[in-house]
Order: structure tokens, then sequence, then C-alpha cells
């Protein structure tokens, strides 16, 4: 400070134009302190606000805007322009008068095109002054795509030829078959990986999935002196993210549920320690007490083996045994005991339980034997490999016949990594892919992690082969395969409008090998989306029905607003059985905006979201949806478990934008069981211009 106590401070404002705070604080030697805020406005002379929704539909036809705002002490006559790739406008460049500290409104007329994201510029220029904005919208296809699969695997000279035929019905211009060729396993964990990566939600299931496989997989190509650098890079924060919030959501008991809302749950428990096992393991600082809480709830979650009544406690056991095991708290007694009861345990549980037993007791044989003599006896073989299938579904642990053939191929493989079952569970897995990925995270996850222990098992580091593909007589690619690429994969992308329609495409796939050594993976999907008007509602286990009606008239049902109206949004839920992780998802249309009222701006609505179960007291049942969100683009329900029957979920948006927008259908499905789903109608809003009548 100067003698008169003043000091002065010089900071570089970021480019944004907005309001900010400066706070200063000031002691003296005598410990005299005081306090002073002051706003910053960083602006300009002449500036541009677009007035846009936050995505779009194809098809929508919207009216944009741009405010333009002066700043000086004089009028401005400036030039408006819109300027957009991906969106037809009507009109170009507009003459504004703006008046001195005062705004001016231009508008236009866009309509969107069949395109993946719109970029918008808008742009003012007068009086020397200028000013450019630019958005990158999203824009959403009208339909969710539609994709069929096949795959399979060349492990000597030949060819294999697929046939792939387009449906009659299908939107012209949108979807593509992709062709993916992969030099080992090592290169088909990629796609899975990225798919946990970006999956959109984030329980608690989800959070571990996203690191754990990654984990694993990096420490094991380590080990076989594969570097992924990318991967390296990126992992740390990966795992340091999903640490904290798997610290900030563990209960006091010591357990997790699927959200911080949920009770605390065995099998998600075991999960979660699983992953924090597996990244202390890989060198990661892991909260210790953290840990042993969670070991204490999981011990205390036992439940004797004469009072089990339904299969999922059984396997969750056999999950909590081996997950101990792992963290080098396993129970023996408990182990054996349960292996004596085995004949309890689906397929699943009992590959559980065999890992738990070889690392407690790895030199006792008989009974390791006896569990691979059932685990071998009970696969189903078919053309495509061998796999294993439920007598019953394990909803409760999200267990599927696809994670079950990946957990018994983990487990065999450490169990019997000679047996000649496993290059077959491999290659039924690998066909199982659609687009990289398996259908749930869970599968996903589990498959990651074995077909990864059974690359370090089988040490699959040998390749001498090319390759060549072509479609339709036509090459696409060709290649060599060798020791110094197995790591990498190719993609081969064919627009739809490129394919025979009416007829087969020829796929055909061609291996030649100098040595015979290695192995090509190779998976074509087709991708395409039905047209617009072929959608509509329809039921495989859940019924979803959509409405919308003004905020004071309930009963009124609308297809259109102006501009600042509230209008409640009604969806309608039928479960006729009891429902296990359950997602709705309800797309808004791009010209409105779901109002959320955890904002403190909001609250002067009055009128929260609310869920009632038909035929009981109002208001019963909010508690089954444990989890919401509120997204640009769409509101998410969550619900652990749904007792059958009827319910109904009200919220509000505000109508922001005039145009005329496409709504994409209501959608519910089973979050690890996603054949059971349901669909409402589709709609198109209508928002008006507050003064049209």
């Amino acid at each position: 400070t100067d003698e008169n106590g003043h000091a002065q401070v010089s900071v570089e404002l970021p480019d944004t134009l907005t309001t900010w705070r400066l706070s200063a604080k000031a002691i003296t030697a005598d410990t005299e302190v005081g306090e002073a805020d002051v706003d910053i406005v960083s602006t300009k002379d002449l500036l541009v606000r677009p007035t846009a929704p936050r995505f779009f539909v194809v098809g929508d036809a919207a009216e944009l805007a741009a405010v333009v705002h002066n700043n000086t002490d004089q009028p401005i006559e400036a030039e408006v322009a819109l300027s957009a790739e991906g969106l037809i406008v009507a009109g170009g460049s507009k003459q504004a008068a703006v008046p001195a500290h005062g705004k001016k409104k231009v508008s236009w007329e866009v309509a969107v095109d069949n395109v993946e994201e719109a970029k918008l510029l808008f742009s003012a220029k007068g009086g020397g002054l200028s000013d450019v904005v630019e958005l990158t919208l999203p824009v959403y296809h009208y339909s969710t795509p539609e994709v069929v699969a096949t795959s399979g695997q060349l492990t000597e000279a030949g060819e294999r030829l697929e046939a792939v035929y387009l449906p009659e019905e299908l939107s012209p211009g949108r979807g593509e078959l992709t062709i993916q060729l992969e030099h080992s396993l090592a290169a088909g964990t990629r796609d899975g990986l990225d798919y946990l990566e970006h999956y959109p939600y984030a329980c608690i299931e989800q959070t571990v999935s996203r690191f754990l496989p990654n984990v694993i997989t990096y420490r094991a190509l380590r080990k076989l002196g594969i570097e992924r650098e990318e991967m390296a890079a990126k992992l740390p924060q990966q795992v340091s993210v999903a640490l904290q919030r798997i610290y900030a959501e563990q209960h006091y008991d010591g357990g997790w549920g699927w959200w911080l809302a949920d009770d605390s749950d065995p099998y998600l428990t075991a999960y979660v320690l699983l992953g924090l096992n597996e990244a202390r393991r890989a060198g990661f600082a892991v909260n210790k007490e953290v840990i042993e809480r969670a070991v204490e709830f999981l011990k205390g979650s036992f439940v004797k083996l004469r009072d089990v009544e339904h299969p999922y406690q059984a396997n969750t056991q056999a999950f909590v045994l081996y997950v101990l095991a792992e963290c080098g708290e396993g129970d023996l007694g408990r182990t054996v005991a349960l292996y004596e009861r085995r004949d309890i345990l689906e397929s699943y549980g009992k590959a559980y339980l065999g890992m738990a037993l070889a690392l407690l007791a790895p030199e006792e044989r008989t009974r390791l034997d006896s569990i691979v003599s059932d685990l071998v006896s009970s696969a189903q073989l078919s053309a495509t490999g061998a796999h294993w299938e439920e007598e019953e579904r394990d909803y409760w642990t999200m267990n599927t016949d696809t994670r079950s053939t990946a957990i018994v191929l983990e487990a065999l493989t450490r169990l019997a990594p000679k047996s000649e079952i496993l290059p077959q569970a491999v290659r039924w897995l690998t066909s199982a892919r659609r687009e990289g990925h398996w259908e749930t995270t869970q599968e996903t996850a589990w498959t990651l992690i074995a077909l990864t222990d059974y690359l370090v098992a089988t040490e699959e580091l040998e390749a001498d082969y090319s390759y060549r593909v072509s479609l339709n007589g036509e090459e696409l690619a060709e290649g060599t395969a060798t020791s110094e690429n197995l790591d990498e994969q190719r993609k081969l992308v064919v627009e739809i409008d490129e394919l025979l329609r009416g007829e087969a495409n020829r796929l055909l796939i061609e291996c030649q090998e100098p040595t015979g050594k290695g192995r090509l993976y190779y998976s074509a999907h087709l991708r395409y989306f039905l047209p617009a008007e072929e959608v509509r509602a329809e039921s495989r286990g859940i019924v979803v029905a959509r409405q919308y009606s003004p905020v004071d008239e309930p009963d009124r049902f609308i297809t259109g607003a102006s501009v600042g109206d509230t209008i409640r949004v009604k969806l309608t839920i039928v479960a006729p059985n009891d429902l296990h992780y359950l997602v709705v998802e309800d797309p808004l249309p791009a010209g409105c905006e779901a109002i959320d009222m955890s904002l403190k701006t909001a609250s002067v609505v009055g009128e929260r979201p609310e869920l009632v179960r038909l035929g009981e007291e109002e208001g019963w049942g909010w508690w089954c949806f444990s989890h919401t969100e509120l997204r640009d683009e769409k509101a998410v329900l969550f619900a652990t478990h749904l007792p059958k029957g009827t319910y109904e979920y009200t919220y509000l948006m505000r109508a922001s934008i005039p145009g005329r927008f496409s709504v994409k259908p209501a959608r519910a499905y089973l979050m690890y069981f996603p054949e059971v789903w349901g669909r409402s109608d589709g709609a198109e809003f209508r928002v008006a211009r507050s003064t049209d009548k």
C-alpha cells in the first residue's frame, strides 16, 4: 500500500462478457482488519447476444434471433448477420438501428438439415465496432437408430462371406455400415472402454465400471509389453474423479446403493470394493478407512444359508466372498459352506465361488475341479461358440446370460487356463458385441475384464498374416498384422446410400497367414433409421404415454404454446410387473426448457416435479424414483425398484423459442435388461411468438 493505505492491482480478465466480483481483505501490523467487494463488468461497446435453443431435432423449424447491445453514447446503424452450417437460413444480413445505451432484436427463420450438429455464427458490425459469437449445437434424429450386426474371427488362411440386407423401409441418407478389423483381443478392448468412459449416466455401478476395466486392462497390457499412452495419460484423472464420487456416496453404514438415496446394497458394495482394491493394486492412493468400512459392512451382510429364500441372495454371497478374498479379508469357512450348497447357485455364482476358493485354498484342487466340471458341463454350445444361460434372471444383481458367460470365462481362465472351451466362449462374446461394446455397462465391464485376463493367460502376442476386405467386389482395405501392431484396429465406413437395395451386399473378408500365427477378429454393424412417420408407441414390457397441458388447466391437453408460457408435462408409466433398475427418458421440444426446481430462480413457479401411483393416496410413490436429472434435451428418472402399478410423473417446462419442433418419443427401459422397454408416440410441438394470437 502507499502512504495513504491505498493499493492498486491489475488483473487480466478472461475473454468472457460477464460480471466479476473482486474481494479484497487487509490486515495491518497492529492486527486491524478490513475487507471490501467490488463488481467489475467486462463488456464491449457493441455486442451481440444470440437467442437460440440448446439443441435441435432434424426437421425442426425455428425463429432464431440476435439482440444487439449498444453501450456507447451514440446511436449505431449495425449490420447483423447469421451464417450457419447444418441450417437453412431464410434471409441474409439485416440492418438494425440501435439507440445509444439501448438494444435491438433481429430474427431469422431457419430449418434444420439432416446433420449431426449445427454451427451458428452471429455477427454485428457498425460505427467502427464489431462483435461475433459462434455456437455449436447438437442435432438429434427423430428416432433412435436400429442396429444389426455380425462378427467372427479367422484363425487360419481362408475367407468369410457375410450378406448384408437393407430393410425395405428406412430413412435415406441416415446410417452406415461399419466394418471393424482387430489384429488381436487387445485391439478389441478399445471401443468397449470408450463406451464405458462416455456412458451418459453415473450411478455408483457406472462410476466403478468407468475405471475398473481400464485399470485391469492397462496393468495387463503393460505386463505384455503393450503401451497405450493415451490411456496412461487419462487414467489418473479418471480414477481420481471416480474415487471422489465413491467417497462422497458411501453411506454411514459403510455400503453403497445404486444412487445416494438408495439403501446400501451388498452386491453393489462388493463391486465398489473390487474397484477400490484394483485401483489400490495399480498404485493409486485409495482411502484406507473407506475400504475398511466397506469390508465391515460386507462381513455383516451374510445370510445364513438355511435362510436363503431367493437365488440372488446366494449369488450375492458368492460375489461378496470372492471380493473379500481379493482384498485379503476372505472367509474360508463360509466359502466352503457355500461350496457344499453350490446347487443353489447360478453359473455366475459358481464362478465367483470358484475364484474365491482359488484365492483362499489353491492347493485344494478337488473343490476347484468340481466347480470347473459343473461349469463346463452346463455350457450351451452352438455355431457361434459357447455361452452360459441361467434358469432365472437375477434382476437385483443386474445379471444377464452375456454377463454370466463373461464371469464364467474369467473363472475358467483362472481355474482351467488350458480348457478347450475357453476359445469358444471368447468367440461367443466377441460375436455378441454391438458397435464395439455389449448391451449394458455390467456386460461390457465384465467381458473386458475376462477378455483381458484371457489375453494374458494365452499370451496372444504373435501375429503374421495379411488380410483383404471387399464389398460387392470392390476392395475396401488391405493390410498386414504383425507382433508390432497387435494393439491396432481399423474401421471402415460405408454410407447407407452406397449400399445395394433389394439384394444382398456381399462383404468378403480374406485372410492369408504366411506363418500360421495370430487371428483376425472382424465385426460389421449396419445402423439405419426408420422414417419418422414409422415411429409409434410400443410396449415391450413397459407402457409409456406423454401429455402436455397448461400449468393452470391440467385437464386440457395441448400441442403448442406461446413464448413465456409454462407447460405441465405428464408422463404415465404402466409397469405390468415389478421393474428393476428402470430409466425413463423424456426428450424436450427444442423450443422449450425444463424448469429446474432446485434453482432459487425457479421457486417462483411454485410447483415441484411429482410422482403419484394411481389408486393410492396422493403423493405416494415419490421415493420409487431414487434419482432425477433435468438436462438440456431431456428429463430423466431412475428407479432401483418400481413395484407393478400405474404411475404419473409431472414436471414443468417453459416455452422459449418460437418455431415448430419435433419431439422424440418418451422412452422407458431397464438399464441392465434393455430388451424390456416401452416408448410413447412422437409429437410435434409449436411455440408461437408471445404477441401472436
